[in-house]
């Protein structure tokens, strides 16, 4: 970059009532080659007037912008090099599609309001003033916003002064430490706080009038997560404050702004008595998701958008680790593993899948790459090298990371040098071949005698000669119990010695991103050890969800995963029972035409009325918390499999919300409605239309909307169940 900006002075002042804002700026900027054209980016604003200094020494100078490349260029009279400013005055649209400076709209008391907020990653700052809109292009900002006197302005940092202007304040705000344009903040609207401390960092919760009571979770959340992610890297965290922005209208779930994240109002406003087990979860998660972005991401910035990956999946690795610290009965790392694992293994076993590490050419390609790929199969390979280096080395590469890539730009291959070098293991070649190829691998086992036989070659639902080619470097475990050895498998097979005893698994704790294929011997051992629950409830899961996998690949038959689900009637887990519950669920759809689907839907409503009938339909203070999950499920399947008893309880259950609300259980609304409606007529429908309009929080409108349509019910709901 021959022209690298030092520093932005900017001034905004928005208007909500004709939704523009007016803006004035100077960039300090540094000119390593003598030039006579400063280019940058520049989209949707009109430039008023435009003034270089070279020094002391004015500049003539012409802009023009064009809006199709987007960009502005500055023709200079003469040329310049070193140090110069360039003054700008423009003016820009508040717009409506939720990208750069934009609107937000909302209801309160009847009446329609709007906020001014911002979302620029990954490249829309530059359509709320012109800049060098890429992450490598840090530099410092003095940010200013001018208001009117009903309205709080907010940016990444603390006010430091604010002067009355007749019926406007102009709020300006402290210097930032070098940042990327995609992390900068402007907010202006009729906010309220909820403020706190962690440590000497302000934490506030920030939410439109009347809204300020439901942010106390998150608030008392957010001070336990800042201060453990400041120990767990060894660097505070690096601003004087920290603000959670809840936006009534905003298109991503979450934006990890330095120093003024913001989220979509419900998922970061919880009502105890209203709000889901699933919502405050979710809370708990993406808030954790987006404080470690505020280390990696922000203090640490990817050099080029081809890094985004690691980014997001290494905040959703963090958000897991740290939230099960303080909720160890969620069971989080299970549900990773029932979520993020099966969907991106779902995904990854198509050939149209890609790699994780894709080029990335323009910031227009990014939302391509924003898939179960980028975040999911991320982070699952971020927890086998965790395991496979050890979580001592792996946090030590990743301090030293961190210390010496602060207020700059990194490489993914920075951070596996720095692991690799804590471990002293070889980090770099065995996780690029996660990195660089598509899909993952079956890991085939059969044994010999004494000996066990490992063979790898790609999973694939249709597998080709040219798809099928692929080699990786993987983390072989295997063993039960305190009798377990691992081996990195990087050749198409290998051959060990076999444990003693009555059986083992392979894939302990299924830290690896790879399906195992036993053979019928180890696997009938493996039914007994099930059954009789020797083996750990990740394990049982692994054993009949790679089985599975196979059935519907065409690997193995059907019947056969059927009889080895029978040892999974008396399970009591989580994580085993949801998937096996899953896995009917999805063979009694697949098969709805063939001519043995009364069997399998037999015995599919079988295991779910164990489930339910062990539940029951009402929320007990004894539950565990991933009750609230299953029981919503095995309400919603039974119904949709047509268990009579399960739709009248559905519907005497409706009736009885309507007279009295508090009647009927947040965490059963979602399934109780979405039969309802699956069920209803146009009384039902009119219903259900109302009680959309009488909601009084945005968790219950979404509730309600999604079952006003019943004929995407199936769809919605289901993608409800197995994704969250």
């Amino acid at each position: 970059m021959d022209v690298k900006p030092i520093n932005y002075e900017l001034t905004f002042e928005p208007d909500l009532k004709k939704f523009t804002f007016l803006g004035t700026e100077t960039i300090t900027v540094s000119c390593k080659k003598t030039t006579n054209l400063i280019s940058m980016d520049c989209a949707e604003i009109k430039i008023k007037s435009c003034t270089v200094k070279s020094g002391s020494k004015i500049v003539k100078s012409t802009p023009k912008t064009d809006e199709k490349k987007e960009r502005l260029s500055i023709r200079l009279g003469e040329k310049i090099k070193g140090k110069a400013t360039i003054h700008l005055e423009f003016q820009g649209i508040l717009n409506d599609r939720l990208l750069g400076f934009y609107r937000s709209q909302y209801k309160q008391g009847g009446k329609t309001k709007y906020l001014a907020t911002t979302q620029f990653e990954a490249a829309d700052a530059r359509r709320a003033f012109p800049c060098w809109d890429e992450p490598e292009a840090k530099a410092t900002y003095e940010i200013s916003i001018i208001a009117e006197n009903k309205f709080t302005a907010i940016s990444n940092m603390p006010v430091v002064s604010k002067k009355k202007l007749k019926n406007k304040t102009l709020y300006k705000f402290g210097k930032t430490p070098v940042v990327s344009t995609y992390l900068i903040y402007l907010g202006v609207g009729e906010f309220e706080y909820l403020t706190g401390k962690a440590g000497k960092v302000q934490i506030r919760v920030v939410t439109t009038k009347g809204n300020k009571s439901k942010g106390k979770y998150s608030l008392d959340l957010g001070k336990k997560l800042l201060n453990s992610y400041e120990k767990y890297f060894g660097i505070k965290y690096p601003l004087p404050k920290l603000d959670l922005i809840a936006i009534p209208v905003f298109a991503a779930g979450a934006m990890e702004n330095w120093g003024a994240i913001t989220f979509r109002e419900t998922i970061l406003l919880y009502d105890p008595k209203t709000s889901s087990t699933r919502t405050k979860q979710f809370i708990a998660e993406v808030i954790s998701h987006e404080i470690a972005h505020q280390w990696f991401g922000n203090l640490v910035t990817m050099k080029w958008w081809n890094d985004l990956w690691l980014n997001e999946s290494f905040a959703t690795f963090m958000a897991t680790k740290f939230v099960d610290k303080f909720y160890p009965e969620w069971n989080l790392w299970d549900q990773f593993i029932e979520d993020a694992m099966n969907t991106a293994m779902g995904l990854d076993a198509l050939k149209t899948t890609h790699p994780i590490d894709v080029t990335v050419n323009s910031p227009a390609e990014i939302r391509e790459i924003f898939d179960a790929i980028s975040y999911d199969k991320g982070g699952c390979v971020l927890r086998m090298l965790e395991h496979y280096v050890g979580e001592k080395n792996f946090r030590a590469g990743l301090k030293k990371y961190l210390s010496t890539f602060k207020y700059g730009n990194a490489k993914g291959q920075d951070l596996w040098d720095a692991i690799g070098k804590a471990s002293n293991m070889p980090v770099s070649s065995m996780v690029n071949t996660w990195l660089k190829q598509p899909g993952f691998p079956q890991i085939d086992i059969s044994q010999k005698n004494n000996d066990l036989v490992i063979k790898q070659n790609r999973f694939l639902m249709e597998p080709t000669k040219q798809t099928q080619k692929g080699l990786w470097h993987v983390p072989i475990t295997y063993g039960l119990g305190k009798e377990t050895k691992t081996k990195l498998l990087t050749k198409k097979s290998m051959t060990v010695k076999a444990p003693k005893g009555p059986g083992f698994v392979a894939n302990i704790g299924r830290t690896g991103f790879y399906r195992v294929k036993y053979d019928d011997g180890i696997l009938l051992d493996l039914k007994m050890l099930v059954d009789q629950k020797q083996i750990p409830p990740v394990d049982r899961w692994a054993i009949q969800n790679d089985l599975f996998a196979l059935c519907v690949a065409g690997k193995e038959d059907v019947e056969n995963y059927l009889d080895f689900s029978d040892a999974y009637f008396e399970e009591d887990s989580y994580l085993p029972q949801t998937n096996v519950a899953n896995n009917l669920n999805f063979l009694s759809l697949l098969t709805f035409f063939e001519d043995y689907t009364e069997q399998i839907r037999s015995y599919a409503i079988n295991y779910f009325r164990k489930i339910l009938s062990n539940l029951g339909w009402t929320p007990q203070k004894t539950d565990k918390h991933t009750d609230a999950f299953m029981r919503g499920f095995a309400i919603f399947a039974l119904g949709k499999l047509g268990d009579e008893h399960v739709l009248e309880q559905a519907q005497k259950k409706f009736k009885e919300f309507l007279k009295n609300p508090s009647s009927l259980h947040p965490d059963i609304r979602e399934p109780v409605f979405s039969l309802v409606a699956w069920t209803g007529n146009a009384k039902t429908h009119s219903q259900l239309v109302s009680l959309y309009k009488k909601a009084k929080t945005t968790e219950e409108k979404d509730r309600k909307s999604t079952r006003l349509n019943s004929s995407h019910l199936v769809i919605s709901y289901a993608v409800f169940c197995l994704k969250k």
